[in-house]
């Protein structure tokens, strides 16, 4: 069998092609990378000091609605950089530019718009949060994946609520119902999760 044989899609690049990237044809393992990393194959135009430079160029900005991060953004949409030899979310990077180090190691960069997964890094939309306040802002926004969002997820509110109207069934009976085990009924019954339901 042949190997069939792609050239990556840089200019004067002779490797195979093996990755597709959103928006930009195959590239090699090597530009791949670089493209990964630098939002660009070549690796050229978004060095780490640019967009340090392009944060700080926006520290101060008022503009309305959010500030989109130009460069590299990961799968789940937030952007990515290097700070103080660290890789970081940009959006953390340009919270700690904007309104000095977190209180505490544990601290979140939050966002009051709730479009942290779109990219934003607007000075103004950022403040630092404990985790359990980040979340409730999700929950708030409707960014959260808890419930019937989360993946791992195998009831749905209506199961929930169900669950709770059973109050005669037992544990390890519901549990057979709903193939889960007693003690995820437990937790839901008990509100312990899926606290938010009524």
């Amino acid at each position: 069998m042949a190997i069939k044989f792609k050239p990556c899609s840089v200019a004067g690049c002779n490797r195979n092609a093996h990755r597709i990237a959103k928006g930009a044809g195959g590239f090699c393992n090597l530009h791949w990378k670089r493209f990964k990393r630098h939002g660009d194959p070549n690796g050229k135009n978004c060095m780490r000091g640019e967009r340090i430079a392009w944060l700080l160029g926006f520290i101060d900005w008022e503009g309305d609605g959010c500030l989109q991060w130009p460069f590299y953004r990961g799968p789940d949409g937030y952007g990515r950089t290097r700070y103080e030899g660290q890789e970081n979310t940009a959006h953390r990077v340009m919270c700690i530019l904007a309104n000095g180090p977190p209180p505490t190691p544990w601290h979140e960069a939050a966002h009051n718009c709730g479009k942290g997964h779109e990219g934003c890094v607007h000075p103004k939309h950022l403040r630092w949060a404990t985790t359990s306040e980040n979340q409730m802002d999700r929950a708030a926004h409707g960014t959260s994946n808890r419930g019937e969002r989360c993946g791992n997820s195998k009831l749905t509110e209506a199961d929930v609520r169900l669950i709770r109207s059973l109050t005669h069934a037992t544990y390890a009976e519901l549990a057979v119902r709903f193939d889960v085990s007693p003690w995820t009924i437990s937790r839901a019954a008990r509100k312990i999760d899926w606290f938010w339901l009524e």
